[in-house]
Formats: structure tokens, C-alpha cells, sequence
């Protein structure tokens, strides 16, 4: 049986396949095969009975060409269901890439990171894209300086002349949104990350904005 480890999010087992790869910048092509007939398809019933798993792994499953399957399984309705993703954006493409979730010679430690910080975004803040979507005067690009800055302001340790002390923090003027969602971390490389998933967030959204402008009549 074919299962990419993107699909042992625990969110899977809430909602349909569908309807959480989508918010993840995936397309989505899903296909139902009827298992073999006992009575009309005898010989590959048999088949199938010996070794279900050998006999699912091996049939034809026809997805777009530039698809990649992730899942391929028995239903309870004894059918083979198949499904196959094609990533949008640049997380989406991270998380199709990642088996182990291991640095390799395509993504090192801190590309990894900035990966799980974006999915962590999705699955812990509801930050989804449609919700980036309305952040149109650049709000997304002013956060992420907003933590790029406050990084080398730790390395000198001070802010305006006075020394960092995370707990009582104000905002940096460049940061866009509420007191409650300045989050810096004693880490200057934590910051580095939340400020990169930031970063994709924006890049995504201005894409996403050339797309749409594109498809208007």
C-alpha cells in the first residue's frame, strides 16, 4: 500500500482528503477502482485474495501527467481509493518532497524548519490561505522584517539603546498587527524562521494575486 508520510497529519482523520490538502496549496485528483469480481473476474480475484496488498500496489491508475500519487488504499466499500496532488506553492512542494523529514541535498535543516514553522501556521493558527489572502497592503512582508530586524538587534543586544528583555518586548514599529501576536523568541535563529514562513506566506500571496488578475476577463 502507497501512504506518503504528508498524509499521517492527525487532521485526516476529521475531514476529507480534499478539503485539507486544498488549504495546504495542493490539487487534488482523486480515483475510485472497483475491486475484482469473484464471479466475472476470477483469475484476478484470486490474485487479489493471495496477496491484496501485492495485487492493489500493482494496478493501473491513470492521474494527470503531472500528479504525484501519495495514497493508495482499500475502502471499507471494497473499493482501491487513489489519490494524487500537484503543489501550488512552495510549502505545498515541501511537503510533498519530505519522506523522513530529514536535512538531504534538496532541503537542508533551516529550509526544514521554515517548512514546519508554515505548517505549523496552517494547522495551529488557522492561518490558511484565504486568510493571508486579505492581508493586501503587506502586512505579511512588514511582520516578517518586523522578526528579521529584532534578530539584529540581538546580535548587538540592545533595541534603541536599551537591553532586550523578551518578556516585556513592545513591538517594533514596523510590526503590523496587534501587541498579542508579537511572539519573538530568546532564539535569534527562531525568529529567523518564523520570519522566512512569513516571507513564503507573502510570496505565495502576491502569486496567487498575479493569478487571479490573470483569469479576469
Amino acid at each position: 500500500m502507497l501512504c506518503h508520510p504528508l498524509l499521517t497529519h492527525p487532521l485526516f482523520e476529521e475531514k476529507p482528503l480534499t478539503d485539507v490538502l486544498e488549504p495546504f496549496g495542493f490539487d487534488v485528483s482523486v480515483e475510485h477502482l472497483e475491486l475484482p469480481c469473484e464471479i466475472e473476474q476470477q483469475a484476478d480475484a484470486a490474485v487479489y485474495a493471495q496477496d491484496p496488498a501485492s495485487y492493489i500496489r500493482k494496478l493501473v491508475v491513470e492521474h494527470p501527467s503531472d500528479f504525484t500519487e501519495v495514497y493508495r488504499g482499500e475502502t471499507e466499500d471494497c473499493e482501491v481509493l487513489s489519490v494524487a496532488v500537484r503543489p501550488k506553492t512552495v510549502c505545498a512542494q515541501l511537503l510533498l518532497d519530505i519522506d523522513c523529514a530529514e536535512p538531504s541535498r534538496t532541503h537542508t535543516r533551516a529550509s526544514l524548519d521554515v517548512y514546519r514553522e508554515r505548517t505549523r501556521q496552517f494547522c495551529e493558527e488557522g492561518f490558511a490561505q484565504e486568510h493571508d489572502d486579505n492581508y493586501v497592503e503587506g502586512q505579511l512582508a512588514a511582520a516578517a522584517a518586523s522578526y528579521a530586524l529584532f534578530t539584529s538587534y540581538q546580535a548587538k543586544g540592545l533595541v534603541r539603546g536599551i537591553p532586550i528583555n523578551i518578556s516585556t518586548q513592545e513591538p517594533l514599529v514596523t510590526w503590523p498587527w496587534a501587541r498579542k501576536w508579537w511572539k519573538p523568541s530568546a532564539e535569534p535563529r527562531r525568529n529567523l524562521v518564523m520570519a522566512g514562513a512569513l516571507i513564503l506566506a507573502e510570496i505565495e500571496r502576491l502569486d496567487r494575486a498575479a493569478e487571479r488578475q490573470q483569469g479576469a476577463p
